[in-house]
């Protein structure tokens, strides 16, 4: 197996155990059991377990922030909006993700927790932005863009994390229905 296909080998297998086993009960020989190879094969593309595990976390924020494509202006916006928010949920909403990145790759070490203050960051100034947009346009409110992507990262990522936290599963059409839902007509009715 030519070497980039080794190391995508391990990084899938790895990917599978950190969601099966979480962060702490995985260990090396896990891995190259999975991958079905020796331990020093391992040690030749990566250091270590920690090493890996930033690898699958990395790998696993690009899959996420890959899915949202831009809002061509020249077409309807809400439906672009209503297929980014499907897209961002099924991405999130797949176990392997939803386990490593919310769950196991929080407190590792301060390295980790780096990288996804980064993450949190980076999805923040992306919603932040297509929220000036909108209000730009006028389809969305008037207010604090910041506290507002906050709000909408919020929406999204805490129904995951808790269904998660429970072990019941998440359908993506569901949560994608009823945030929309939420966006669009608000959460009380006016008396």
């Amino acid at each position: 197996m030519p070497p980039e296909e080794r190391r995508a080998a391990i990084v899938a297998a790895a990917r599978q155990v950190f969601a099966d086993q979480g962060y702490h009960r995985t260990g090396i020989a896990h891995i190259v059991r999975e991958v079905k190879i020796a331990r020093g094969t391992f040690y030749r593309y990566f250091d270590g377990k920690r090493e890996l595990f930033q690898v699958v976390v990395e790998t696993m924020m690009t899959e996420v922030v890959s899915v949202v494509e831009p809002i061509d202006l020249q077409r309807p916006v809400v439906p672009q909006v209503e297929a980014n928010l499907d897209r961002l949920v099924r991405a999130v909403t797949a176990e392997d993700v939803c386990r490593v990145l919310f769950l196991e790759a929080v407190g590792i070490d301060e390295e980790g927790d780096e990288v996804l203050r980064a993450f949190y960051a980076d999805a923040l100034a992306r919603i932040e932005t297509a929220l000036q947009t909108g209000q730009a346009l006028g389809v969305v409110q008037p207010g604090d863009v910041g506290l507002k992507a906050r709000l909408l990262l919020g929406l999204i990522k805490e129904p995951v994390v808790q269904a998660q936290l429970e072990g019941r599963p998440v359908e993506p059409a569901d949560l994608v229905r009823e945030l929309t839902t939420l966006l669009r007509h608000g959460l009380v009715h006016a008396p």
